[in-house]
């Protein structure tokens, strides 16, 4: 199994690393007692310069006692829930949650299907700057939608104007932001 560099941190001054860089690589082996829930077992290399120290964290065996299932909804604050919804709704195509109520909440919002899961859109104030943001979606908070061709969503796009870059890794993925400038990831699986 191969280790690679994952994230280069800063060493501290006291260092004898030549490059002033701490290199954090990672390996994860999926473990015998995986099913039904997926448990990984992390080995961290530190690497500083010559010498190397090797941590090893290991996931509980069980789950928490809450018991986790998955992911019910991500929440996207937007300044205008029409426009918005003429992105999330019109143009992306997600369905409208009749079942979610919004008159219970002191605020707009809706609530949208991404396949088992949903996006509630809030409209509230943002307390995020909207500008100086970086212009790959990547580099950003984002929330990430799996879907099955990236290809159809970049014409999508193109013929909508929306602005977008593809993944810098090479793998088939698309950013693009939303009207309020929150970062979406379109992965393809």
């Amino acid at each position: 199994m191969a280790t690679k560099c994952l994230v280069s941190l800063p060493l501290s001054a006291s260092s004898s690393s030549s490059s002033g860089k701490t290199c954090v690589a990672a390996r994860v082996q999926l473990s015998p007692s995986a099913a039904p829930h997926r448990r990984y077992r992390t080995r961290l290399s530190v690497a500083t310069g010559g010498e190397q120290q090797t941590i090893t964290a290991q996931e509980p065996a069980q789950e928490p006692e809450y018991g986790i299932v998955s992911i019910h909804h991500v929440g996207i604050l937007c300044e205008n829930l029409e426009r918005s919804m003429a992105f999330y709704k019109d143009l992306l195509g997600l369905k409208v949650n009749p079942a979610r109520p919004n008159d219970k909440l002191p605020y707009r919002g809706a609530w949208l299907w991404v396949g088992s899961e949903m996006i509630h859109l809030m409209e509230l104030p943002n307390p995020d700057p909207l500008t100086g943001r970086p212009e790959h979606g990547g580099r950003d908070r984002h929330t990430c939608i799996a879907i099955k061709d990236v290809l159809k969503l970049k014409e999508i796009f193109d013929k909508a104007g929306i602005s977008y870059t593809l993944s810098k890794s090479g793998r088939p993925a698309i950013f693009a932001r939303d009207p309020d400038g929150n970062a979406l990831e379109f992965t393809q699986v």
